[in-house]
């Protein structure tokens, strides 16, 4: 029981060394002084360097492409198809003399459609300013409207409530009394 408990430890760590020795790599030099890697120990007689970690290739990020500009949609459709062909050339890996041809072409073609989308989406973010200060407006005269019924319904309240307590009051008075407090309700009930 112990020979197969000490054979299967034994296993056990010739594995593991195995594992590690396979993601290792070891710089070697040969006696006429050329270095080379190897996956495998150096040979006897060579000058050996010792492992060396194995690093991840490096691997430049894709560039981005950046976000449609905002006059995208007022342009014409050839305009913002190469428009958005310039802006993703990078990130579809185009060489820069292609992307600078790219570029010529729009601005020749495209100058005056640009001159134009610019325009109308100025237009449109004014008129949208427009629309949000008249809403805003209109907001605040409906607010001072009803602060002033509440004042003025307020005042009638406190009206109302002196000729009531009162109790000399004349026949033509307490017809004005009843009229006043019908226009009270109808306009503050």
């Amino acid at each position: 029981m112990k020979v197969k408990f000490k054979f299967m430890l034994a296993l056990a760590v010739v594995l593991a060394a195995a594992g590690v020795q396979a993601q290792t790599r070891y710089t070697c030099r040969t006696q006429s002084g050329i270095s080379y890697q190897s996956s495998a120990s150096c040979p006897p007689g060579i000058v050996y360097y010792g492992p060396t970690a194995t690093g991840q290739a490096y691997s430049a990020p894709l560039p981005s492409t950046g976000q449609a500009p905002s006059n995208l949609k007022y342009l014409s459709p050839r305009c913002a198809s190469l428009n958005d062909a310039i802006r993703t050339a990078p990130a579809r890996g185009l060489k820069y003399e292609t992307i600078g041809e790219m570029r010529r072409e729009y601005s020749r073609e495209c100058a005056e459609s640009e001159s134009e989308a610019y325009s109308k989406l100025s237009d449109d973010r004014r008129a949208q300013q427009q629309q949000r200060s008249e809403a805003r407006n209109a907001e605040k005269a409906d607010r001072e409207r009803a602060s002033l019924r509440e004042q003025q319904c307020g005042e009638s309240k406190r009206i109302l409530l002196s000729k009531r307590s009162r109790t000399d009051l004349t026949e033509g008075e307490r017809a004005e009394l009843r009229r006043f407090e019908e226009n009270y309700r109808s306009r503050c009930a």
